[in-house]
């Protein structure tokens, strides 16, 4: 079972009583408090691998979720996955693989016990639906080192069917009664404390700061990304792989749009085995992007022939399953766990050039308009280009090469960024259906050959291969108004 958790902690310094939780909006009523005895033991890796990068493997009893929790960071909050415990009192082999991209196959042990007697408090509305749950927590964490143990009281508020604002009113409420969010919002680190190795330092991107900020946060920011994609795919969350192949992407981006910041001899090879990773985890995303593609336009079709459904179907859950075992294979395998290595190294020691050590806006815009030039030259090829396919899908490529290195700018050069990111991704979602269109116009020769072969009827293949031609074409003709604007200058004036 998977949820997402969106929580606030809260510190209270000493015997407070909650303020009054019905001033929170929404809040009808406060239910019945319900008390339980927890006890959860934290397995990690001996540096702590898993507490550094924020995510909790925990084994608990007491309460109404007895079992096994992995926390992982999300897009807002965390994903926590629960499981039954094991009668060995060993984590169950799905949550050892789910947190591989961290632990990198070290061995889990013990490294913390705590114990906790919460009572908790329902935040009901008007129709007894629960907004929230409170949490007063009495806590005892003894690490597994034989460290003294350490106490403290907290207070949770966590959302169940409640808007986020519902936190932003919390924080407010709480201060009425002189109590501050938690400088700390996991219970493992009050327990660890300095054992746990602190993140590399990223320091804020500001105008008249160095360049280097800038890229480091951005490449920061994306090596997390991937990590918690890796976690999402052994988790069996195909968006996974897409999310991580985005952010390959991206990392490519950076290290090519800024590669007069950082010292190309360690960087250039680095890019290659990111390229590397995104290629094998190309094929379980293009064969699924291309399945729903056919599968929505037979689905348009008034007439089907009888085994056309069948073959679409056999084809790509072949597929699936072959593009999946390569996934897999990549995984755990040792080219990969080094390349995560090399991520890591990256972001904890990035190879600064001089150039990194200049303002930020002597040198971050030239490199975003040098990608735009490079853009501009790839659209001009295409009428002269003798493939047009593979001219639009260069093209495409340097439009999402502009897009990401527009992206890394927004924290300093915030709605001017903004805007030439959203010109961009109109080109990019529009020449990406046109890329997709050239993907099943081959998959549609293939079947209809295969099908020929078979003795099959392929009157519906060659129907869908026409309407993806078309389509294709209709794009092209679309193409000019998109593109014209990108092309206004004012989107690339704060690049001077």
């Amino acid at each position: 079972m998977t949820h997402r958790e969106i929580e606030r902690a809260y510190a209270p310094a000493g015997q407070e009583g909650l303020p009054d939780l019905t001033e929170l909006p929404g809040v009808a009523r406060v239910g019945d408090p319900v008390v339980a005895e927890l006890c959860a033991t934290y397995v990690d890796t001996a540096d702590l691998a898993l507490a550094r990068a924020g995510v909790s493997l925990r084994r608990r009893t007491g309460g109404s979720d007895e079992g096994w929790h992995l926390k992982v960071p999300a897009d807002r909050g965390r994903d926590e996955i629960h499981l039954p415990l094991t009668p060995e009192g060993e984590p169950p082999d799905e949550l050892v693989a789910a947190v591989l991209g961290w632990t990198r196959r070290a061995p889990l042990g013990p490294v913390a016990t705590i114990e906790t007697r919460r009572t908790t408090y329902p935040l009901l509305d008007v129709a007894g639906g629960t907004l929230a749950e409170v949490a007063d927590d009495r806590v005892t964490g003894t690490p597994a080192d034989g460290a003294p143990p350490v106490r403290w009281r907290e207070w949770e508020v966590e959302l169940v069917d409640g808007a986020p604002d519902l936190l932003e009113a919390a924080d407010a409420l709480m201060a009425t009664v002189g109590v501050s969010p938690s400088t700390v919002q996991r219970k493992i680190l009050n327990v660890l404390g300095d054992r746990v190795p602190p993140a590399p330092r990223v320091r804020t991107p500001k105008p008249g700061k160095p360049a280097g900020r800038v890229v480091h946060r951005r490449l920061a920011e994306q090596v997390a990304e991937l990590l918690r994609r890796d976690s999402e795919i052994r988790r069996g969350q195909d968006e996974g792989i897409h999310r991580a192949r985005v952010a390959c992407r991206r990392l490519r981006s950076a290290l090519a749009t800024f590669r007069p910041l950082l010292d190309r001899d360690l960087t250039d090879p680095l890019r290659d085995e990111i390229k590397w990773l995104g290629t094998q985890l190309g094929g379980a995303r293009d064969a699924k992007v291309v399945r729903e593609r056919l599968t929505g336009l037979v689905g348009d079709e008034e007439q089907v022939a009888g085994d056309t459904r069948r073959r679409i179907d056999e084809t790509y859950a072949r597929r699936r399953e072959d593009a999946g075992r390569v996934v897999a294979t990549t995984l755990t395998s040792t080219r990969y766990f080094e390349l995560l290595e090399a991520l890591d190294r990256l972001v904890a020691e990035p190879p600064w050039t001089e150039v990194a050590e200049e303002d930020a806006r002597d040198v971050l815009p030239q490199r975003v308009r040098k990608d735009w030039k490079r853009l501009r030259r790839r659209v001009e090829a295409v009428e002269t280009a003798a493939d047009r396919d593979v001219a639009v899908h260069e093209a495409r490529k340097a439009a999402k090469r502009l897009r990401y290195a527009a992206e890394s700018l927004r924290p300093v050069w915030g709605k001017d960024a903004k805007r030439l990111v959203t010109a961009t991704k109109r080109v990019t979602t529009l020449l990406g259906e046109r890329q997709d269109t050239v993907m099943s116009r081959a998959d549609l020769a293939q079947l209809t050959s295969q099908a020929q072969d078979a003795g099959e009827d392929t009157f519906t293949f060659g129907r869908l291969h026409a309407r993806e031609e078309q389509r294709a074409d209709d794009i092209d003709g679309e193409f000019s108004e998109v593109w014209a604007d990108l092309s206004r200058p004012r989107l690339r004036k704060w690049l001077r």
